[in-house]
């Protein structure tokens, strides 16, 4: 086992294009780090050029103590893991497992008794002698990973591993593979394009956006205080409400002010985030995510100036909780970072075009309520976890 570091990374291609750009990133001897952003952000070609399959145009990757940018992949002892499994359809899935071991001249013994252990580990003991079309797609991920684990190598570098998966099994196989990497300890890099998978399953997570990383922390932490608009934006599903609001203060109370709608900031957040005082008298964007709304039907007691009105035209019944869409009198934010979020969610056309004159936003809201589409409801509005980010650069604004 050992830890990974990237030092000013950066891939620039032929034709000019930079995939990735200086891309500075330490994953800690046993770590699970997740590399998250929308496709094409650069988070593939940089795992690539870890594992030595995409030349390093500048930086150095170090695993261990060791630079590896000019060791060819057999020898950095990495093991990878793609998304289409990649296993050798004439041999069983004993073979499929042991062939690198035999590669290496391993003892028949050694070799057997890697490929049980790890048939253990993964639930494939009475599998071993089926071919790869007779297992399901969830078996064949499972064979994929054994073939990793009985290398024993220093770190297993995942790329997109549960895209070919439905939905139930992508659940159980993220499950299966943190429960697994945290047994083994080893190293493990693994990329996806699923923020949900991301936060599930990274002990950190790199968010990345135009092959530059936008902030590297736990789960949690990207959640609740993202660095910018992109960060914020990007992480949480539902997707956070973003609107542009202008601050002011009056009799000591900081207010948020956007189309007929006014919001009393939370003193709490006011004095979490000094630099807010700032920007009183201008424009910034204010971010709110779905679930800090709630029907105030169930909640009577949130102050006036805490609350929002709408007029439903969706609601989603999910059992556990129902998401109301609805529209609000202001229109979209068009920034660089919001247009690339609305293209990864398949927008683009509707936000750069401001084909909406107003915003349309989505509340999680307890599954007691009862509105309907066509019907107003008011919100209540948990202004202590409000976002607000600066309006020119996308920043957050914190201290």
């Amino acid at each position: 086992m050992a830890g990974i570091t990237l030092d000013g990374v950066t891939k620039v291609y032929p034709d000019g294009t930079e995939a990735v750009s200086d891309l500075d990133l330490d994953i800690r001897d046993g770590e699970l780090m997740v590399l998250v952003g929308p496709s094409g952000c650069g988070k593939s070609t940089g795992l690539k050029m870890i594992a030595g399959l995409e030349a390093i145009s500048r930086g150095t990757v170090t695993i261990g103590e060791q630079i590896v940018n000019e060791l060819p992949p057999k020898d950095r002892d990495v093991a990878m893991v793609f998304q289409d499994y990649a296993l050798y359809p004439h041999m069983s899935v004993y073979d499929n497992m042991a062939f690198a071991l035999k590669l290496r001249k391993m003892s028949k013994a050694e070799i057997d008794r890697r490929v049980r252990d790890a048939a253990k580990i993964l639930g494939l003991k009475e599998y071993l002698k089926r071919k790869p079309k007779a297992l399901s797609g969830g078996q064949r991920q499972r064979v994929a990973m054994g073939r990793a684990i009985v290398r024993e190598p220093q770190a297993f570098l995942m790329d997109e591993p549960l895209s070919n998966l439905d939905a139930k099994l992508r659940v159980q196989m993220r499950a299966e593979i943190a429960r697994i990497q945290a047994n083994l300890g080893v190293t493990t890099i693994f990329v996806t394009h699923d923020q949900t998978e991301a936060m599930t399953m990274g002990h950190r997570v790199a968010v990345m956006n135009r092959g530059r990383l936008q902030q590297v922390d736990a789960p949690q932490v990207l959640y609740d205080h993202p660095v910018n608009l992109f960060v914020g934006g990007f992480i949480g599903s539902p997707a956070m409400n973003l609107v542009e609001a202008s601050l002011a203060r009056k009799e000591g109370t900081l207010l948020a002010t956007f189309g007929s709608n006014r919001l009393e900031i939370d003193p709490a957040l006011n004095r979490e985030r000094p630099a807010l005082t700032r920007y009183e008298g201008r424009t910034v964007i204010l971010g709110i995510r779905p679930e800090d709304f709630e029907d105030t039907a169930l909640a009577p007691e949130a102050p006036p100036d805490r609350r929002l009105r709408a007029t439903v035209e969706l609601r989603e019944a999910l059992g556990s909780d129902v998401l109301v869409h609805f529209p609000m009198d202001v229109p979209p934010v068009l920034t660089e970072d919001t247009q690339d979020l609305a293209q990864d969610r398949g927008e683009l056309e509707d936000q750069v075009g401001a084909v909406r004159e107003g915003s349309a936003f989505v509340a999680r809201l307890d599954p007691g309520t009862r509105v309907r589409p066509g019907d107003t409801i008011e919100l209540a509005v948990d202004t202590s976890r409000l976002h607000l980010f600066d309006a020119g650069t996308g920043q957050g604004i914190y201290d």
